[in-house]
């Protein structure tokens, strides 16, 4: 009968420390998140060769790390991505008659500081400079040969307007209009990202 009656306790203290425990859990403020996102992007042609034969409508991608203080508007992080600026297709002929198919592709890859400011509870803006890594791409069938290039941009920026349309207590998901600027070959984008939150 003791026996049953410590066991009874010892359930009866156990059921209540392991809600104890989630509601602690629950009310413990997350201030470190991650976002993720793709969309589709559109470069601003500023190309001189070729300029009839580029492809603006391309794609992007961004990866944002923040720490989210519980009581700011405002919040700092490092945001990466990925950014296909434009590709160009031609055909060249020589003087042979040979006929020639070049590609062009040129990529950025971004590493900024970003201060994100929340205007409301689905409302923000973000605004991010840092460096970036340009990779230029070229290709040209029945030649055999690639040309490869990779070059810093040192001052480049980006802004961003999010509309969070869901928002749970360790996930959400937003919509965001971000324009890209980089200053080493003048290159700008704007793209339209659907971006996943998750709270660390």
């Amino acid at each position: 009968m003791r026996i049953h009656k410590l066991l009874t306790a010892i359930s009866f203290c156990f059921l209540f420390g392991h809600a104890m425990a989630q509601n602690e859990q629950t009310d413990t403020y997350r201030k470190f998140a991650v976002y993720a996102g793709v969309g589709p992007s559109y470069f601003f042609n500023n190309l001189q060769l070729f300029s009839k034969n580029v492809k603006p409508f391309q794609y992007a991608a961004s990866v944002r790390f923040m720490w989210e203080p519980r009581h700011s508007l405002l919040s700092l992080g490092i945001e990466t991505g990925y950014y296909r600026l434009y590709s160009v297709s031609d055909t060249v002929s020589n003087s042979s008659g040979q006929v020639t198919q070049a590609n062009v592709t040129n990529t950025s890859v971004p590493i900024m500081f970003v201060v994100s400011m929340k205007f409301s509870k689905k409302f923000y803006a973000d605004w991010g400079m840092g460096q970036s890594i340009t990779f230029n791409k070229v290709s040209a069938s029945g030649l055999n040969t690639n040309h490869n290039a990779t070059t810093w941009s040192y001052s480049d920026f980006q802004a961003t307007v999010g509309y969070r349309f869901v928002q749970k207590e360790r996930i959400s998901y937003a919509a965001e209009f971000k324009g890209y600027y980089s200053s080493g070959y003048e290159n700008a984008t704007i793209a339209l990202l659907f971006i996943v939150g998750f709270r660390l």
